[in-house]
């Protein structure tokens, strides 16, 4: 931000009433009159030297005294084309007309006979200028030309094609200089140089002449119009005064004369044609009306050449998106797809990075993943700005930015991959979102004088003084990418569109899938009940008939009959428990939990209980350092749950003392890095010093049937209960997990969700 004495309000340049200053250039006369009475109101104060008449004289007095009937219609026809060639006051003059307070404004400007001939040969001149526009091919050569044109045309010393950037500083970016004249070329401007009023006048009135800075201005007479009691607006005017702070500007540059025409682009202000000499200089009003042609054709110019490469772009960006949406329609996995066309997906808007949320939620004890491609902050990174913009107003709305610390500070350390962002939102009711990154692009701009002191207090006095220095002065900038084009933009709210369109064909696919998956549950829940029933039968005869015969006829076996039958008997035992910790599992996805709050103390003493008898022959002691909370489950699935947990930690210890510790981590509370793992308001666990589990098996174990040891070893079992376990625990919306070595004991970790939605 520019730095300034606490006494100067550096917004006054910004509200200075500049078309209200009460006067003109003396190089003209102004009348204003009532376009139906034709009575003159307003005249400046020099009248008398061009109209032979003071002000005194006139006001009051019919416009027709100062131009004849027919001179006056011709000039109200033609107030739009440009100024008309009259006789006033017995002199030669080219006069402009428009309205404005309801008033007639007309300003008259002395023809003498040399400017009067080289006016005769501006338009051939305009014809000389314009064609080589068309024919240049590039912009930077178009801006070119048109720099030289004008400078021919005016003879002005410096001519300069000057744009404005999107925070309003300006850009030298095109220049033709006499020699001997020093070169702004590359220079940049502060905005406070053009302030906000200012670009607006440029945009009303796009001819703007100062043809001698050191000029007083004329006044106006009266200075206030009596109906208003205001001065008149002078919006319209060519010959509008000067604002002094604009004109010591220009003095402090050494500028004599200046000339400016504003370069119009969809009626927006896009740059100016800015002029400058060394000493006065007047330039008739045909010669600047003929500059005019010259910036609307140049402006059409470049907008022509915009529009054609920004054609070329949109169409190659239209290949990339139907060749993506081609591929991600391709593959079932839409995860899947995305990674494999990732490199698509960045050319898509110039990016280098590319985050994907496409997921329900952004808590991190939900899982949440976001798809990674390219270079881009880390998943914790990206998931905190995702909550960043979900609190933005706007739903559904596109965010770009070339400076992204701007909007989220936490990620100003990660300019080397985020220093810019274009963001489109999938959904407005989640958090859904895709994020392209730029990294930052550090480049040096040349100033045309230091721009934070763009003024200078008077001495004794608040007013604003201009900069004086307009040495260059050097400034890197770093922390900001390339900016985004309308383009990148556009490409993005179009990939949005086509992948929701994606997501609903997988939806759809997913449905007729889902349909079918159930007609095959049932089905083989029809022919599970069925063989359940036959099988169980079976094995519980074959049980009872090795159990009768050996009761009977035992005895008289010899020792190897008598292990094989009862192999046989531990064999159906065995076969029975299997199917039915089966069942157990597969009736899991189907079960309705049960909410509500629970003493989880005294559901781990009830499960305690059960397995107790374990407990007391393996000579296990119970520890535990504080009382259980009370949490939201269904108690009977989590009791399930414990019994497991502690029924595994008494069975895997191989000598005392031996111990089980059960316990918790709560909220806000310092967990060991294995407890935090998974974030939840609360962290239970089991403890043991048991045999362990080698880290390569810390998920194997919670496989279906999967042991790490023979079924006789360690009290049987079918391998089935840390599987049953942690979906239980899942369908609480919380995670089971173990932290463990081999011959250092294991410790089970499980959280809970929060209750239903």
């Amino acid at each position: 931000m520019p730095h300034s004495p606490p006494d100067i309000d550096l917004g006054a340049c910004d509200r200075e009433p500049i078309h209200l200053l009460g006067g003109i250039q003396p190089h003209g006369v102004l009348v204003a009159f009532h376009p139906g009475s034709a009575r003159i109101e307003v005249v400046s104060a020099n009248a008398e030297a061009l109209l032979g008449r003071p002000p005194s004289a006139l006001r009051g007095q019919s416009i027709t005294t100062v131009l004849d009937q027919a001179a006056l219609h011709r000039v109200r026809a033609n107030s739009a084309a440009g100024p008309v060639a009259v006789q006033a006051g017995g002199r030669a003059c080219s006069a402009l007309l428009h309205d404005n307070n309801g008033l007639s404004v007309l300003e008259l400007e002395p023809l003498t006979e040399s400017v009067a001939q080289a006016d005769e040969a501006a338009l051939s001149a305009i014809h000389l200028l314009v064609s080589p526009l068309g024919q240049v091919r590039s912009a930077s050569s178009l801006l070119q030309a048109a720099a030289d044109g004008v400078r021919a045309l005016t003879g002005f010393d410096r001519v300069m094609v000057y744009r404005f950037h999107a925070d309003w500083h300006g850009e030298v970016v095109a220049e033709s200089h006499a020699d001997g004249v020093d070169s702004f070329m590359g220079l940049h401007y502060p905005a406070s140089d053009i302030p906000v009023q200012a670009r607006a006048l440029y945009r009303r009135n796009p001819l703007r002449l100062i043809a001698d800075v050191q000029a007083r201005p004329v006044a106006l007479v009266p200075p206030t119009l009596p109906e208003t009691g205001a001065p008149l607006d002078l919006s319209g005017a060519a010959l509008r005064s000067v604002s002094e702070i604009h004109l010591e500007y220009l003095r402090n540059m050494g500028v004599g004369a200046s000339f400016s025409v504003s370069l119009l682009k969809d009626g927006e202000l896009w740059g100016l044609l800015a002029c400058h000499h060394h000493a006065p200089r007047l330039v008739s009003a045909t010669r600047r009306q003929a500059c005019e042609v010259l910036a609307r054709m140049l402006t059409l110019q470049l907008g022509a050449e915009e529009r054609g490469a920004d054609a070329a772009s949109r169409a190659h960006r239209a290949t990339l998106l139907a060749r993506l949406v081609t591929g991600l329609g391709e593959d079932t996995s839409l995860s899947a797809a995305l990674q494999a066309h990732g490199e698509l997906l960045m050319d898509l808007t110039g990016a280098t990075g590319v985050a994907l949320l496409l997921g329900e939620s952004l808590a991190l004890e939900q899982g949440e993943q976001p798809l990674l491609l390219g270079r881009t902050p880390s998943r914790d990174e990206v998931l905190a700005l995702a909550a960043r913009l979900a609190e933005l107003p706007g739903a559904s709305a596109t965010v770009h930015t070339e400076r992204l610390a701007s909007l989220h500070p936490p990620l100003a350390a990660r300019a080397d991959v985020a220093a810019g962002l274009l963001s489109v939102r999938l959904d407005p009711q989640a958090p859904r979102f895709v994020f392209w990154f730029r990294p930052e692009v550090a480049r040096t701009v040349s100033w045309a004088g230091d721009p934070n002191k763009p003024v200078r207090p008077a001495p004794g006095d608040t007013r604003l003084h201009p900069r004086a220095s307009f040495e260059a002065w050097r400034e890197d900038v770093r922390g900001a990418s390339l900016p985004w084009s309308s383009a990148d933009v556009e490409a993005a709210e179009s990939f949005r569109g086509a992948l929701v369109g994606v997501v609903l064909r997988h939806a759809v696919e997913l449905s007729r899938l889902s349909r079918a998956l159930a007609r095959s549950n049932a089905e083989l829940e029809s022919f599970g009940g069925t063989v359940g029933h036959d099988l169980r039968e079976p094995l519980r005869g074959i049980q009872q008939y090795t159990t009768f015969f050996l009761e009977d006829h035992g005895a008289s076996l010899a020792q190897d009959s008598r292990e094989q039958l009862q192999s046989v008997a531990w064999l159906a035992r065995r076969a029975q428990a299997l199917l039915e910790d089966l069942f157990e599992y597969s009736r899991l996805g189907r079960i309705e939990l049960a909410w509500r709050d629970v003493d989880m103390q005294a559901l781990m003493h009830d499960a305690l209980a059960v397995v107790s008898s374990r407990f007391e022959e393996q000579e296990v002691e119970v520890r535990q350092p504080r009382r259980l909370p009370r949490v939201a489950c269904d108690e009977v699935r989590i009791r399930q749950v414990w019994e497991n947990l502690l029924s595994n930690a008494a069975k895997y210890q191989a000598r005392p003392p031996r111990w089980v510790e059960v316990g918790y981590f709560g909220p806000g509370e310092e967990r060991p890095e294995a407890a935090a793992r998974h974030d939840a308001p609360y962290v239970f666990y089991v403890k043991d010093p048991g045999i362990g589990i080698a880290p390569r098996f810390h998920e194997a174990i919670f496989d279906m049937f999967r042991r790490l040891h023979p079924a006789k070893d360690y009290g049987g079992g079918t391998g089935a209960g840390l599987a049953i376990a942690r979906r239980l625990v899942r369908l609480h919306g919380g995670e089971l997990w173990v932290d463990s070595s081999q011959g250092q004991g294991a410790t089970f970790y499980f959280t809970l969700g929060r209750g239903p939605a």
